[in-house]
């Protein structure tokens, strides 16, 4: 059996056309409007005993519904009607071949109700599984070759030579690589790079890696071609010492950012040069032109500029060609904020209002790696509150003792909660760091309280080991623990909001003396968030931005770990990575070797990689 169903399937459509299935399909199975919805509703029952399922089939031959099993196949043997459409997946059935078959004109049909379904709902459309466009069918028709991938496979793994002191580079690519929405993004080929020479393109290198990782080969790699690529656009990374892994973590993202941002805007303006090259001369055919007849007017394609999360979300058949798509749309991030607080790597430009900004770049790098930290500075006269919010990359967390001891929360901590718990605590910034308060008009004393507005798909952790002052520098060897499994509900700013909200109304029930009214953003102080001057605290500011209630799963798993052995001067980086489902990998340059969940658990954590479990498609 083919692409084009059995054989009783094509004598149906001699006698009957795709009519019958069109309609059946887009009226009782997807649905495609307000008027489908009620046919359903008022006549997918059974015609036999009167139920609604949970699973029937409607006869295509005469439109006849019934139960799965007895009730349908009744029908069957009284009437020979042998096509029925089964209206929960809106998939065909044959009774002379007693099994499901697949027809791509019919599929082609479907494809375009589900929109029309996920339009008239104003939703999105549900995730379907990858379907091969022409081309891809092509290429795996002419390479019959097929790799088994099993859960002992080597494929994806790849050592990395040390080509001096470059194991600070090697431990990031293995992270970088084993980024699962990262390595479905290149290993589609979806890059399309708009540089003169994609010699020069560090995202074109980072594609050839991924080729090269899952080539099947098992020799090692030599990435000095990265390292060049670098060298030249991240000059302060320049040089043949060591270097910080976090800091080349942060100026990959910014290159790999910077070099997709460029390329989508120069496809953007093709695009619209195009769009108008075509409107331009459809105008002038038109105005030539006497009869009535309409020119065809051709479209711009879409092109690496959309939303790839939201292309994995809404997949189109390539046969369904004739379907509307949808345009790209921005993730739900807010980019606002004056400057980066708190240790987040801020990852665009900055503002001065805690407003969204409808500019936000929308690269596979933003998509993948981008949050929302949200820092609210209160007045202590007036309780006025200033919001502003500040797109990052990574969080870093302090690991020394608190330089306030307030709260009882003196010592240094002991897991990667506690730095959280800590990171997320308000501050009492003091007489020294007095703030302009609009509504107080006058100097005033303030607490200031971080908290993450979004979460990114990936969630990257810093520990602050390395410590520099004027006097020494050293390194923090202080166990870290962090757990595989890590929910972040509890830091997130509507949370943190609904809790200080309860706290109020608790204390409104209870007498209290004056000095206590005022109380910080959630009556708790202590931690170090560092310090913020020259803000003003606006009393219209404390309105809470909207936030997508929908999305209430924040739950992430650990699936990289970057170590860094040995002391400042004479240090090494490892990294444990996680190549399958409970399988993980030690990386130690061109040394690859397995590990177990505990050993990567018990080692000390520098950087920390956390994919979120479950995604939201726009």
């Amino acid at each position: 059996m083919g692409d084009t169903g059995c054989v009783h399937f094509a004598s149906y459509v001699k006698e009957y056309g795709y009519e019958p299935y069109s309609y059946v399909h887009g009226y009782f199975s997807a649905c495609v409007n307000k008027e489908a919805r009620l046919r359903k509703a008022l006549s997918c029952l059974c015609y036999k005993c009167g139920s609604s399922g949970p699973q029937l089939y409607c006869c295509l031959h005469c439109i006849y519904f019934a139960c799965k099993g007895a009730h349908i196949t009744e029908h069957y043997k009284h009437t020979k009607h042998f096509m029925a459409l089964e209206l929960c997946y809106g998939m065909l059935y044959c009774y002379q071949c007693r099994d499901f078959i697949y027809h791509s004109k019919c599929q082609t049909i479907a494809e375009r109700h589900l929109w029309l379904e996920a339009r008239s709902l104003d939703k999105s459309l549900s995730w379907r599984p990858w379907s091969p466009s022409r081309l891809e069918i092509e290429l795996l028709l002419k390479n019959p070759k097929r790799r088994h991938v099993t859960a002992l496979t080597s494929i994806g793994l790849r050592g990395l030579l040390n080509l001096g002191s470059t194991c600070f580079m090697n431990c990031i690519v293995q992270a970088l690589i084993h980024t699962p929405l990262l390595r479905d993004y290149f290993l589609a080929e979806l890059h399309e790079c708009t540089a003169k020479t994609a010699a020069k393109c560090l995202v074109c290198e980072v594609s050839r890696l991924f080729q090269e990782f899952y080539s099947g080969a098992r020799g090692p790699l030599s990435l000095h071609r990265l390292l060049h690529l670098i060298w030249n656009h991240a000059r302060h990374l320049a040089g043949y010492e060591q270097q910080d892994a976090h800091e080349f973590f942060i100026a990959t993202l910014d290159v790999l950012h910077r070099h997709c941002k460029t390329s989508m805007k120069e496809q953007a303006a093709k695009a619209a040069a195009a769009a108008a090259a075509a409107a331009a001369a459809a105008a002038t055919d038109k105005s030539k032109s006497s009869s009535s007849t309409q020119p065809n007017s051709h479209q711009p394609m879409q092109h690496s500029g959309s939303n790839y999360l939201q292309q994995q979300g809404a997949a189109q058949q390539d046969g369904a060609g004739a379907l509307a798509q949808s345009g790209p749309n921005a993730l739900p991030l807010s980019t606002a904020g004056n400057q980066s607080q708190g240790g987040a790597n801020t990852a665009t430009g900055t503002a001065n209002q805690a407003e969204p900004n409808q500019t936000q770049c929308n690269c596979i790098i933003d998509q993948i790696f981008t949050g929302g930290l949200q820092s609210d500075v209160v007045c202590q006269a007036c309780n006025g509150v200033s919001t502003t919010i500040d797109p990052f990359w990574d969080i870093s967390l302090d690991l020394g003792e608190s330089s306030n001891g307030q709260g009882g929360y003196g010592g240094p901590p002991r897991s990667l909660i506690d730095c959280l718990e800590r990171f997320t605590r308000a501050e009492h910034l003091g007489s020294s760091a007095k703030i302009k308060c609009n509504k107080c008009n006058s100097y005033q004393e303030s607490t200031k309280q971080l908290s993450m507005r979004t979460l990114p798909i990936v969630a990257s952790f810093h520990l602050k080991r390395f410590e520099h002052s004027s006097l020494i520098d050293k390194k923090i060897s202080t166990f870290i623990s962090f757990p595989a499994e890590l929910d972040m509900t509890p830091f997130m700013s509507q949370i943190m909001s609904d809790q200080q909200q309860q706290q109020q109304q608790q204390q409104s029930a209870v007498p209290h003396s004056p000095s206590s009214s005022s109380s910080n953003f959630n009556e708790r102080t202590g931690g170090a968030n560092g310090s913020s001057t020259g803000t003003s605290l606006n009393s219209d500011s404390t309105a809470r931005l909207p936030v997508d209630k929908s999305t209430t799963d924040f739950r992430y798993s650990l699936y990289a770990v970057i170590n860094h052995v040995g002391t400042l001067d004479a240090g090494h980086y490892t990294a444990y990575v996680r190549h399958q489902k409970d399988i993980w990998v030690k990386c130690d340059d061109h040394i690859i070797t397995t590990a177990t969940l505990q050993q990567v658990l018990d080692s000390e954590g520098y950087l920390l990689f956390y994919h979120k479990k479950i995604l939201e498609y726009e």
